[in-house]
């Protein structure tokens, strides 16, 4: 029979996962020598937050469950904000811990903690795997972890349980779960999709999770419907596509002009818009004499925002009968001088050239110019992330990663790490600020060591910019803002890369096609001025 640890790794496998990251420590090597021999790669990190965030990512870019492997004691501990990070951003994750032996645990006390009550307010469900039946643990696991809203699922493993043998179960396939609407109210939005001078659709991260993009353009060409997208659903159609508006989410500027629109507009469909990516301002955000449609994948518990009509379970199926209900051609509304007026107001509200230096807008749509269409660009969280959001383009599902539920530093290296191991003929760009950079910079090793081209991009302006601007307003002195970075084009060339400072947009444009063209990473510090922040925040 197999051991416990075989159990787990086979049904990771036949899950789709390719590889787990994480520290060992000697409770979980039962379950690394199990990958090993299930053929799943282990990617040991500097850090478990690293990990996690490498298995974030890997959900986000290829829909299986990310697996993230820590030991007892700290290794669980430092996975806390990895996990939050999955609960909030809608990722499928397994965290995987070993734990001390079931003989010890009634009487051993070292590194001894309550694992299960420790992650249980942060996980969707955590179980401790049992010497008898694991089969169907991790199985009913993987199908927590999947089943919207995806997110982490914590298994803990005691050492004696990984090596003990015990039958496996049966496999199954488990089964999809949709929901259509009633035929009334299907009729009653088409009648009003139909009536629309001024529609406006609001889309958010649960048309991909859904993977409807298909169905979602079609419906918005059939019914000439233009699209605003969160953060995490930019991509959902091209965001050079006629009715693509751009994002939404954490610009007070940007969003003030948004929501102008949404008041005179006479028809809102949000569709999978999550408003765990908003700002408070978006709380109650039309009144309810507004026509408004919810399409998702779960029932409006959170209540941000109301709607007239809600439907919820397949997203890509509510869509099709809807797009199959659309006239011949497409109503006339929305002229395109109409649209480009509004894409205009947006550029117009972001763009900014410095008098002297080089502005981060500058980097951004330099970066964009120089990219191919494909990159995958990661971003981390600061001042350039809400603005990166309304510059970089992304013309396909899952090409800008970043954590957005959760808002946490450090997630760009390792997300870009990740998407590199996974997609490894495909640029990967990761963009962060100095502050971000510093807490997880122990990973940078695993570029060299794996071999991974990734180009870097450091926003730096030695200052947390958000929480400074925060401070002026509030008319506080400048305390604890003040990052007092290293010489990060040095520390890239002491991790076995390349590292270059750039002062221009010539400068930057020459050190990023010189990154595309390199076998080994590259770290390019662009030293910004960050005074082009104040108008956009």
């Amino acid at each position: 029979m197999p051991k416990t640890a075989d159990i787990i790794a086979q049904a990771l496998k036949r899950e789709g996962v390719r590889v787990a990251f994480g520290i060992p420590g000697g409770e979980v090597l039962e379950l690394l020598d199990a990958f090993r021999k299930a053929g799943i790669k282990f990617v040991l990190t500097k850090q478990e937050l690293g990990a996690g965030f490498m298995a974030d990512a890997s959900f986000q870019l290829t829909g299986k469950p990310g697996v993230l492997v820590a030991t007892l004691g700290p290794g669980i501990t430092n996975t806390a904000t990895a996990v939050a990070q999955a609960l909030l951003d809608r990722s499928a994750m397994l965290v995987i811990t070993g734990e001390i032996a079931t003989s010890l645990k009634a009487v051993y006390t070292h590194q001894i903690i309550d694992q299960e009550s420790l992650l249980r307010p942060i996980v969707k469900w955590t179980t401790t795997i049992a010497a008898k039946g694991a089969f169907e643990q991790v199985r009913k696991g993987i199908a927590i972890a999947r089943t919207p809203m995806p997110g982490p699922v914590h298994l803990n493993l005691p050492t004696d349980v990984a090596a003990a043998e015990q039958a496996e179960g049966r496999p199954f396939a488990p089964a999809r779960v949709t929901a259509v609407p009633a035929l009334r109210e299907l009729d009653k939005v088409v009648s009003w999709l139909k009536e629309a001078k001024r529609p406006l659709l609001l889309a958010g991260l649960g048309v991909q999770l859904d993977g409807a993009a298909a169905e979602f353009r079609r419906f918005i060409e059939k019914w000439r419907v233009p699209v605003v997208a969160t953060y995490k659903a930019k991509g959902v159609i091209p965001e050079d596509h006629a009715l693509c508006i751009g994002a939404t989410g954490l610009s007070p500027v940007v969003d003030k002009i948004h929501m102008a629109h949404i008041r005179n507009a006479d028809l809102i469909l949000t569709v999978g818009f999550d408003p765990v990516e908003l700002r408070s301002d978006w709380m109650a955000p039309w009144d309810e004499k507004k026509r408004t449609v919810n399409l998702d994948l779960v029932p409006n518990t959170h209540h941000v925002f109301r709607s007239a009509i809600e439907f919820t379970g397949s997203i890509a199926g509510i869509l099709r009968m809807l797009a199959a209900a659309a006239p011949a051609r497409a109503p006339k509304r929305w002229p395109d001088a109409g649209l480009e007026r509004y894409r205009a107001t947006i550029r117009e509200a972001i763009a900014h050239k410095p008098a002297r230096g080089l502005g981060p807008y500058q980097v951004v749509s330099t970066l964009r110019e120089v990219f191919p269409r494909d990159t995958i660009a990661t971003v981390d969280t600061g001042s350039h992330r809400i603005l990166i959001n309304h510059v970089w383009q992304v013309f396909e599902p899952g090409r800008l990663l970043q954590s957005n539920g959760l808002g946490s530093m450090g997630y760009a290296l390792p997300a870009a790490i990740a998407a590199k191991l996974l997609f490894p003929k495909q640029p990967v760009l990761a963009m962060m600020g100095e502050a971000g950079l510093d807490m997880v910079i122990g990973e940078m090793a695993l570029l060299d060591e794996h071999k991974l081209p990734v180009i870097l991009v450091v926003f730096r302006d030695d200052t947390l910019s958000l929480i400074k601007l925060k401070q002026e307003r509030m008319k506080l002195p400048e305390t604890g803002v003040a990052t007092g970075s290293p010489d990060y084009a040095l520390l890239a060339r002491a991790y076995g890369g390349n590292g270059v400072v750039v002062q221009s947009i010539a400068d930057l444009k020459k050190a990023a096609q010189a990154a595309l063209k390199s076998s080994r990473f590259t770290l390019i510090e662009a030293r910004i001025d960050p005074a082009e922040y104040r108008k956009q925040m």
